[in-house]
């Protein structure tokens, strides 16, 4: 007879379980085991081999505490009976009822294999019969240890082989009453309050998708995949891509999973090859996507094709970070910018001055053609954290208006276009572009009075020019420039110097589908203006060089002097002061003086005189190439 403490712990078990039971969505298995007794050990030689079975009951706990690695565990019941005939010789047997609870530890290698560990303890009640006598029943305890591996035909059914080992106690002499081996057949029905819903996405983003930066996505995520396993078996091999229809110009792959367990969850990051569609957006909205996961389920091949929004701000927001990035709105051939500048420059080329620099001369004309043209600096702030929307190069020049950064971006779009390095510094109160003289601090020397006016940057001359002083034009926007980076430089301000060329490799320019707008300023008025900026810079930059230089020679004469005054005349727009300089010069048998001399006369077509120059320092030195090309340029020019 089972005793009543015995009946007690049955019963409690039973009713723990069945709170559990109460619970939704949980995952069941029912597993009948057939199995055959090897006994070992003090009883090898009492019992001969026997058989039994046994029916467990478990509740697959990892389907509620899921992990990582796609292992299960449950906790369950189990109930078995065994009988054994005694040893050869001997007649009688021993019958076995017993009752436990147990824990199981399993898992799937492969798509088909199951494995599992498990072991239970319980109670036990025995029948021993010698000859055709009772010899009563013994209660006690048992436990058992064993090991699975089966074939999982599908999710809901298994069969496996099983073995281990068992030992049930002997209480009146405390010591085995049986113990050994078993091994059998599993058949394992796994059942559950739940169906399969297949899998589930969630898409995470921290910020939205940002038009200007459309091809960064290619590698820098727009967000995170969440994708849930909520099939009723692990995934394998899952590979995961984008597409968006006309948002995006092919799909591409956001990367590979090995595997996920049922009911977990695994992250990629949302890569997408957006198309210039997207810069069609000029609201804050959304586009409907489609994530496509592809994978493995029990060795067949599954699509799942799920849809998700992905937020998406317009094409002229701007979010401050990385300054470089303000790159990605310049384009050099951005239709507009492009046929402005070449029509600018073009003029530009007709009139250009002797001896002055060709960037400089460039961008002064582009920089008074755009205010010719009637583009003005509006009265909004100019602090670069308060600007959160930014115009592209042909917004501006179609609109006629912008804040610093817009108009700044507009003018280096145009340096860009004609060919002029262009760079910017951003500041908090200003916006900063610089363009490159393409010359030597060396060679500034001779054409600026004061090279602290210009930043160097590797032996490279660049002009600064301030983008809040824009409407007051070119040189006092580069007064103003050269002031205000001077301030920054003594107050130890940290200034991000970004050359266009060099940020494009990160952030490549895009251009926004906007009508191409004609703004040709009036040659008439352009010209005005462009000869008043030149009459500035003359005054401020050249003529205190020639009166230092004159005063020099008054009481110093030499070749050289002479030669180098001849050239600031010639950049200060006085050919005819030049000419007595040059021929001063040459007096003093500097050939260089000889070839200026002849090329003045070169361009008043005075050929016979060009010709006399040039032989003459032809007669210093008869390999002087410049005096060989200027005879050559007289010979094209007569038409010989």
């Amino acid at each position: 007879m089972i005793s009543r403490q015995y009946k007690a712990l049955f019963f409690l078990l039973f009713l723990a379980f069945g709170r559990f039971v109460r619970l939704p969505a949980l995952d069941f298995t029912l597993r009948p085991r057939p199995f055959l007794l090897f006994p070992q050990g003090e009883v090898a030689d009492l019992y001969a081999m026997g058989y039994g079975g046994d029916l467990l009951f478990d509740l697959d706990v990892s389907s509620i505490l899921t992990n990582p690695w796609g292992l299960g565990y449950s906790l369950g019941l189990e109930g078995a009976f065994i009988y054994a005939d005694l040893a050869q010789g001997a007649e009688g047997d021993i019958q076995i009822y017993s009752a436990g609870a147990g824990a199981r530890l399993f898992g799937y290698p492969l798509s088909r294999l199951a494995l599992s560990l498990d072991g239970a303890f319980g109670l036990s009640q025995a029948i021993q019969h010698y000859g055709h006598q009772e010899d009563g029943s013994a209660a006690s305890w048992y436990w058992r240890a064993g090991a699975e591996a089966g074939f999982r035909f599908a999710p809901f059914f298994t069969f496996a082989l099983n073995g281990g080992y068992r030992y049930y106690h002997n209480e009146r002499r405390d010591g085995a009453l049986y113990q050994g081996l078993y091994a059998g057949l599993t058949f394992q029905f796994t059942l559950s309050t739940k169906s399969a819903a297949g899998l589930h996405l969630d898409l995470i983003q921290e910020e939205p998708v940002y038009p200007l930066f459309l091809s960064l996505y290619q590698r820098n995520g727009a967000g995170t995949l969440r994708i849930s396993n909520y099939e009723n078996a692990e995934i394998r091999n899952v590979r995961v891509s984008f597409r968006a229809g006309q948002y995006t110009s092919s799909e591409i792959s956001c990367g590979n999973i090995g595997f996920i367990g049922r009911g977990r969850h695994a992250d990629l990051p949302l890569y997408a090859d957006f198309a210039p569609a997207l810069l069609n957006f000029t609201e804050d909205g959304r586009i409907l996507g489609e994530v496509v996961i592809r994978y493995t389920f029990l060795g067949s091949e599954r699509t799942a094709v799920i849809s998700s929004t992905v937020r998406v701000v317009n094409r002229n927001a701007y979010r401050w970070g990385d300054n470089a990035s303000l790159a990605a709105f310049v384009s050099p051939t951005a239709q507009a910018p492009l046929e402005y500048a070449k029509y600018v420059v073009g003029l530009a080329r007709s009139k250009r001055r002797t001896g002055l620099n060709q960037n400089m001369q460039f961008s002064l004309w582009l920089y008074e053609g755009l205010l010719t043209a009637g583009l003005r600096q509006g009265s909004g702030s100019n602090r670069v954290t308060d600007i959160d929307s930014i115009q592209f190069p042909s917004e501006t020049l179609a609109f006629r208006s912008g804040n610093a950064v817009d108009i700044g971006l507009l003018y280096a779009n145009t340096l860009e276009s004609s060919g002029i390095p262009a760079a910017i510094i951003p500041l908090e109160d200003d916006f900063m572009v610089l363009y490159s003289l393409g010359i030597s601090q060396a060679a500034a020397d001779s054409l600026f009075t004061n090279i602290e006016n210009l930043l160097v940057i590797n032996d490279e001359m660049w002009m600064p020019l301030s983008m809040a002083n824009f409407n007051n034009g070119f040189m006092n926007s580069w007064e103003g420039g050269s002031k205000r980076l001077n301030q920054a430089f003594e107050a130890g301000e940290a200034l991000d110097f970004i050359r266009f060329a060099d940020a494009w490799a990160a952030y490549p320019p895009v251009v926004p589908p906007v009508e191409a707008q004609s703004a040709r300023p009036e040659e008439g008025a352009l010209n005005r203006r462009v000869d008043t900026a030149f009459g500035i810079y003359i005054a401020t930059e050249l003529e205190p060089k020639i009166g230092a230089l004159e005063a020099q020679l008054g009481a110093n004469p030499g070749a050289a002097s002479f030669n180098q005054l001849g050239l600031l005349l010639l950049r200060a727009n006085r050919p005819e002061d030049a000419k007595p300089v040059f021929e001063q010069a040459a007096s003093y048998g500097s050939a260089a003086g000889m070839v200026n001399r002849g090329n003045l006369s070169l361009l008043d077509k005075d050929f016979t005189g060009a010709e006399a120059w040039f032989r003459q320092a032809l007669g210093l030195n008869p390999e002087n190439a410049a005096a060989k090309n200027g005879l050559a340029q007289m010979a094209l020019q007569r038409g010989e």
